[in-house]
């Protein structure tokens, strides 16, 4: 039985569970509401945010720089195949075009992505001597960040093309060659004469093609120019001694400028040819058994030529190149008709040296020396013919200026220092268009060195087109 005690500890409990509702939703509202209040943490939110969009634009840029690195992996890899694969001069294996595509790219780990049908494209134009090769590489590379994006691959999808065209471009080259006595040492002469037949032999076919033409400059203290050509010249003094008969060997007053050569300041000077020095040097060639023989055509009167140069006496580099510079002037063409009418150059150079503005024209000069300008006192007597200069100094620049001048008109300077001395080096690697054209050579490397530059000449017809 229910007792009045136990109905007032219920009442009591109920209203114990009533208050502590009530404290717990007021606790609670109070709680939200200071929660709803509190700024602490709300930048946690944004970063987070940020992040993910930081992510997204850095993976991009990630992305685009791995795409990037592997297109010009591959563009670099089709431009080089297509490259040699038009290349139409002699190759003893014979590759055709497509394969050698397909070795460049799989030599790269690219071969997949040209083995599709019209991946490579060869035209042969066999009467015009011309070959195009297109190659039109496919290829996805599998994105990494960028598939935040839904952008899972990017397509690689290149294009390349060159050509050659064998009848296309001419080549005027001089060959400036040095002939002092010091090449009797250490069988320089040897070297230099295989060097030199091999670069004709590479240069020009068999069959007397009218695209090259050679020109061929011995120097050693002079140059002896084409025999009955320097009437032609207009602005040409007499030598002081008045001995015209021994007064056919020339010099310049203007070094900084291979234009306009017929009416350049030039006067004739008694000629040093070292003609006493045969008694000790067995292999002895005068210059005026062996003078300037510009625009050559075939290849065995080239090589006769050659064989014919011999040491001579001391060096002028200066004289070397400012003569071999001229026949690259248009203004010497009364000098080359007189040549042709005398039978010394073919008449299908009736028109060289070509306009300075003729298009499709190389020219190119080699320029090689064993030794450094020594035409100066005291290396001579100062009274003695063989003095042109003050200085080795004034000869280094003479030669530098007309090595400028060359270049200004576009004409690549092939420069070898052939076991010569640091003057010699320096002063070649003044005069090279390019590091990459000059050769520091010794022996045999001689004929590697002209090798190289025939190579290198040659490739001048190729050209990428796409």
């Amino acid at each position: 039985m229910e007792t009045r005690c136990d109905r007032d500890r219920a009442i009591w409990l109920v209203k114990l569970v009533i208050g502590m509702t009530r404290m717990t939703i007021e606790t609670l509202r109070a709680a939200l509401g200071d929660y709803r209040r509190d700024e602490d943490g709300a930048i946690i939110i944004f970063g987070l945010i940020a992040f993910v969009v930081m992510l997204m634009v850095g993976g991009i840029a990630v992305d685009m720089m791995r795409y990037e690195s592997e297109r010009v992996r591959m563009q670099g890899a089709s431009d080089r195949a297509v490259l040699a694969a038009a290349m139409m001069r002699d190759n003893p294996f014979n590759p055709a075009p497509e394969d050698v595509v397909r070795s460049y790219f799989e030599a790269e780990g690219l071969g997949a992505f040209v083995a599709g049908d019209g991946r490579i494209v060869v035209e042969m134009d066999e009467a015009a001597g011309a070959r195009s090769v297109i190659v039109n590489p496919r290829a996805q590379m599998n994105t990494t960040f960028m598939r935040l994006s839904a952008v899972d691959h990017l397509d690689l999808n290149l294009i390349a093309g060159a050509s050659e065209a064998l009848a296309e471009l001419r080549f005027e080259i001089v060959m400036v060659l040095d002939v002092s006595w010091s090449m009797d040492d250490n069988n320089r002469m040897e070297n230099l004469r295989a060097a030199a037949i091999d670069f004709v032999e590479t240069m020009m076919p068999e069959d007397n093609d009218v695209q090259v033409a050679i020109t061929f400059v011995p120097y050693s203290t002079e140059v002896v120019m084409p025999p009955g050509t320097l009437t032609y010249f207009q602005n040409l003094s007499d030598p002081e001694s008045g001995n015209l008969e021994e007064g056919y060997c020339v010099d310049f007053e203007e070094w900084a400028d291979i234009t306009n050569s017929i009416s350049t300041p030039m006067w004739r000077r008694t000629c040093s040819l070292g003609e006493a020095e045969r008694g000790h040097l067995p292999q002895f060639v005068s210059l005026a058994d062996t003078p300037v023989r510009p625009f050559m055509r075939s290849r065995s009167d080239a090589i006769d030529y050659i064989n014919s140069l011999g040491p001579s006496w001391g060096t002028s580099i200066d004289l070397g190149v400012r003569v071999g510079g001229m026949f690259f002037d248009p203004t010497m063409n009364p000098v080359i008709q007189h040549m042709i009418s005398n039978n010394e150059v073919d008449a299908v150079f009736s028109d060289r040296p070509l306009a300075w503005n003729e298009p499709f024209v190389y020219r190119a000069m080699i320029l090689m020396t064993d030794g450094e300008n020594c035409c100066f006192p005291p290396q001579v007597p100062s009274t003695h013919p063989a003095v042109r200069k003050s200085s080795r100094e004034v000869q280094d620049n003479d030669t530098a200026a007309v090595c400028e001048a060359l270049q200004q008109r576009n004409i690549a300077i092939y420069a070898v220092a052939f076991e010569a001395p640091p003057g010699g080096v320096d002063l070649m690697e003044r005069c090279a268009t390019e590091p990459s054209y000059f050769f520091n050579s010794s022996g045999a490397q001689l004929i590697a060195a002209f090798q190289q530059i025939a190579t290198h000449i040659q490739t001048q017809r190729l050209r990428l087109t796409q």
